[in-house]
């Protein structure tokens, strides 16, 4: 998922040895994408374009690069910020305010686009049995809001939508808690716009 200048990623995990790193969107957004185990590990850039298998782990770093530098060329019709002044965690409850500023007339017409708020915990361990020890996994999904495809909207150019988002977090490490949100066409998968905040607590 691109944004301005920048990358927003997150990590969906699908083991059943690591029950500690799924989750219920997780598991349905993989569905979604018909990913299954023997696949993974597997990439999606703005949501809809598959990234090759690469079995030369030296070769990752060239195919992925070009395909940020040729996402970040891209142009996008929404502009989309996170409020800081309404955004922010507690040891139960997370608030999310969001702003998301139509830039072409194009986006009337979308009638199946959906707000993805996508809640990730960083850093969360896990016993690696190949490694033969504790690991830190990153970025990683704990919940969407809402449901796991997200919240349906309608945008018109000329008017901002403005909105904010509340969700428990209470089995959540808040330390290491971050949010990536996205404006995700249900029909194709493509991801138009996406905004990060790393870190919710100050």
């Amino acid at each position: 998922m691109t944004y301005r200048d920048s990358l927003a990623y997150v990590v969906y995990y699908l083991s059943e040895m690591h029950p500690e790193l799924e989750s219920k969107a997780g598991k349905a957004r993989t569905e979604w994408y018909g990913v299954v185990p023997h696949l993974a590990p597997l990439a999606f850039f703005d949501g809809n374009v598959r990234s090759p298998q690469i079995p030369i782990p030296d070769s990752f770093y060239p195919i992925y690069r070009n395909m940020i530098d040729g996402a970040r060329a891209q142009q996008t019709f929404l502009e989309m910020t996170i409020d800081s002044s309404t955004t922010g965690i507690e040891p139960a409850l997370l608030h999310l305010g969001i702003r998301i500023t139509p830039t072409d007339s194009s986006v009337d017409t979308m009638t199946t686009l959906r707000l993805v708020a996508i809640v990730y915990e960083d850093g969360v361990p896990y016993y690696s049995m190949l490694r033969g020890d504790t690991v830190f996994s990153p970025m990683t999904v704990r919940q969407v809001i809402g449901d796991s495809f997200g919240i349906p909207i309608r945008l018109k150019f000329g008017q901002n939508f403005d909105t904010l988002l509340t969700t428990p977090v209470s089995d959540y490490n808040i330390d290491r808690v971050g949010v990536v949100v996205s404006v995700q066409n249900y029909l194709n998968r493509a991801v138009y716009q996406s905004v990060i905040k790393r870190k919710l607590k100050n």
